[in-house]
């Protein structure tokens, strides 16, 4: 073994015999090191890091307990000895509370000197093991948050691109109603006069209203990805209420059922984009509408609630499910938009679980499972909150509280 190779012994005397000594003990197995001051001692230990010290504990200049402080600042996991004669006993006790590992009174056995410093070297080589070990742990949880990362990013990601597919897809199936509807309406007419031109004309509207929803729908989901998304803007409750009348026409999850719609009778504002609250209600409207395979009844009712002191009653349970309730305030001005339907109800056993992303009881050509996630991502986004309460076999109601102003 090289001398390079060999672990580093510094020995610190101010006296040349001890220090002679103690190289001639230990050259052949450690690269030895020799200082005869305080100060010369902390220089070599900054320009070569030692495995072990052996420090005498009185010197002039540096006392041994000044050095040892200063070793152990240039490395924690430096070993050190304490050299000491009787009278500074206490002084050497004193060193250990500092870090020595231990400590050899003068004149020293050269037998007990080895085994001190073969023990010391024994704790400096796990302190590194452990070090090692401590290392290459924060090295993997790095790596495994890093993967943990890219893939919620990718997740992230999935469930945006998802999202767009998801929210689109109302507005292009109205169009598609209208189109349709359109079509055939031209197929049998040579030309358009009065009411028809008019009833088309109005058709029209509502195909090019539900492009703007499918451009604004694209947008926001752009703007969640770039995670600049503008604040949102006061939205007269009926008028969203009035287009979703309108839309749910057409709709093909309609088909036999009855869809009633209630007006505020005092119309009011809430903070949100128009486009969000309304796929917020398409989603929940469509998704009673799809509760069951029979007729189905379906109620959109709004209400405004100048406090909200039940909001401190809202809590889960088997029945029951509130999305960022504690948001709410029971001070504040809230419109509640309650949406309830005649449906199976939800088992106790998903009720926790289905405003997760792609959970759904669905079969797999019938829903993507993702919009009720949508719609709890939505309401958290504009400070509101969405509360399920169902009976199973006797419906379920989802409620949403949105501010009437920005919080």
């Amino acid at each position: 073994m090289t001398d390079q190779e060999k672990e580093t012994l510094l020995i610190v005397d101010d006296e040349e015999g001890p220090r002679e000594s103690l190289k001639i003990v230990f050259e052949e197995r450690y690269r030895v090191l020799l200082a005869n001051s305080g100060e010369e001692a902390v220089a070599l230990a900054r320009e070569t890091p030692p495995h072990t010290v052996i420090l005498d504990i009185r010197m002039a200049g540096m006392s041994g307990i000044e050095v040892l402080k200063a070793l152990k600042e240039i490395d924690k996991n430096t070993e050190v000895i304490m050299l000491t004669a009787y009278e500074t006993l206490e002084t050497a006790r004193q060193a250990l509370r500092h870090g020595a590992h231990d400590y050899i009174g003068k004149p020293f056995n050269v037998k007990a000197m080895r085994t001190a410093v073969d023990n010391a070297m024994k704790s400096r080589r796990l302190s590194e093991d452990v070090a090692e070990s401590v290392h290459r742990l924060d090295s993997l949880q790095a790596d495994l948050e890093n993967l943990m990362m890219q893939e919620e990013m990718a997740r992230t990601s999935s469930q945006v691109y998802a999202g767009v597919l998801h929210d689109i897809n109302n507005p292009l199936t109205i169009i598609r109603g209208y189109v349709d509807l359109l079509m055939h309406r031209l197929g049998e007419m040579s030309k358009l006069t009065g009411q028809e031109l008019e009833e088309v004309r109005e058709s029209m509207t509502t195909v090019a209203q539900q492009v703007r929803v499918c451009c604004s729908i694209s947008n926001r989901h752009l703007e969640l990805i770039r995670r600049d998304a503008p604040d949102g803007q006061l939205i007269s409750v009926n008028l969203i209420l009035q287009d979703l009348k309108e839309l749910i026409k057409v709709h093909p999850a309609v088909k036999e059922a009855m869809v009633s719609i209630e007006h505020l009778q005092e119309d009011t504002s809430v903070f949100i984009h128009g486009s969000e609250l309304m796929q917020i209600l398409l989603n929940l409207v469509t998704n009673s509408l799809q509760s069951s395979s029979g007729a189905q009844k379906v109620t959109v009712d709004a209400r405004k609630l100048d406090k909200l002191p039940e909001a401190q009653k809202f809590r889960d349970g088997p029945n029951e499910r509130i999305i960022n309730g504690d948001i709410l305030d029971p001070k504040h001005a809230y419109v509640a938009i309650s949406i309830s339907d005649k449906g199976q109800g939800i088992p106790e056993d998903i009720i926790e679980d289905i405003f997760e992303p792609y959970f759904t009881t669905k079969k797999a050509d019938k829903g993507t499972g993702l919009g009720l996630a949508i719609v709890s991502r939505l309401v958290k986004r504009n400070r509101g909150a969405v509360r399920l309460r169902t009976q199973p076999g006797n419906g379920c109601t989802f409620t949403v509280y949105l501010p009437q102003e920005a919080q």
